[in-house]
């Protein structure tokens, strides 16, 4: 009994130094596979903030590639344009305007649905471009969208890098990715209208611009409400160019909830300027708690730190349709 007693306690004991080495060898791999994934991850973050360009680290999801035009003359296809129609915007300082400060993205309203978006690094961008509302100098990138020809043009001017259409070609859905310096452009396809048959299904883009840790999305000439996956892909806005014209795109009372969708800081009224689409407009913006401001020029400048906390509306000069 006495050796039974004493082999059984050796046993018992062999037994727990093997569990207690077994729990050491599992916790020493739990350890190590900790430290690997603290490692991974921490080389993820660092090769993300190296790799990902810097536009990007706004808030808005990008989508995919890009659509380029053939660059031709524009003057030789347009000639006789008034002359109110030719580089509307005022110039200064070097060919593309005064230097901006750091972190700072300047919008001018060129008029229609057009504008001109310039960057720190002096990138630039020219929306819903019709080959007739011009920026003063050639843009790296221009979006157009098809409703009518006041929207986009098969005529490039020369010194324009990206050509970036808003609609179906060919069964294929646009999808942009285009980054020129500190300027990143994506877009989020859409209907024209919602209703079925002539829904210009995929014929119509939000073009979404990215600088300075700011989103700024183009609605085009959109006739519906979006759909969850839409705004969603869109992401969250900092400045919305919105079209207020009360019926040849959406009324008032859609775009107010296509504008709650996106919850933008700032609101920024275009293709307007007849009957009395702005008033109604900002009437009815008022009621919805945001701020009305009038800008005294066609031009204006944002920043992430000044983007204002009470949802504003901006109307900026040279509002026509």
């Amino acid at each position: 009994m006495a050796h039974g007693s004493f082999f059984d306690r050796l046993a018992r004991r062999s037994q727990s130094s093997r569990s207690r080495s077994k729990r050491q060898k599992a916790q020493a791999g739990a350890s190590a596979r900790l430290a690997a994934r603290v490692f991974l991850g921490a080389s993820l973050l660092l090769l993300g903030a190296v790799a990902a360009p810097n536009p990007a680290s706004a808030r808005c999801i990008p989508v995919a590639e890009r659509w380029q035009s053939p660059l031709r003359s524009f003057a030789a296809h347009n000639p006789g344009l008034p002359a109110r129609f030719q580089r509307v915007a005022a110039t200064s300082g070097t060919a593309r305007g005064p230097a901006l400060p750091e972190d700072t993205v300047e919008l001018s309203f060129l008029g229609h649905s057009t504008f001109l978006i310039r960057t720190a690094a002096n990138a630039a961008a020219v929306t819903d471009y019709n080959g007739y509302i011009r920026a003063p100098f050639a843009p790296d990138i221009v979006t157009m969208n098809r409703a009518h020809n006041s929207h986009y043009t098969d005529v490039i001017e020369p010194g324009v890098k990206h050509a970036l259409r808003g609609w179906m070609e060919k069964g294929v859905i646009p999808s942009h990715n285009v980054t020129v310096r500190d300027l990143h452009v994506t877009n989020v396809a859409t209907n024209i209208r919602e209703a079925t048959g002539d829904s210009g299904w995929a014929g119509n883009s939000i073009f979404i611009f990215k600088s300075a840790g700011m989103c700024i999305a183009h609605l085009g000439h959109l006739h519906h409400r979006l759909i969850p996956s839409h705004a969603a892909k869109v992401g969250m806005v900092d400045v919305l160019l919105a079209p207020i014209d009360d019926g040849f795109t959406m009324p008032h009372t859609l775009l107010v909830k296509v504008i709650d969708d996106l919850k933008p800081a700032v609101v920024v009224p275009m293709h307007y300027g007849f009957g009395g689409t702005l008033e109604s407009f900002l009437a009815l913006m008022r009621a919805q708690k945001f701020a009305i401001r009038i800008a005294k020029s066609r031009t204006t400048r944002f920043t992430k730190a000044t983007l204002p906390r009470q949802p504003t509306v901006l109307v900026l000069q040279g509002g026509v349709l």
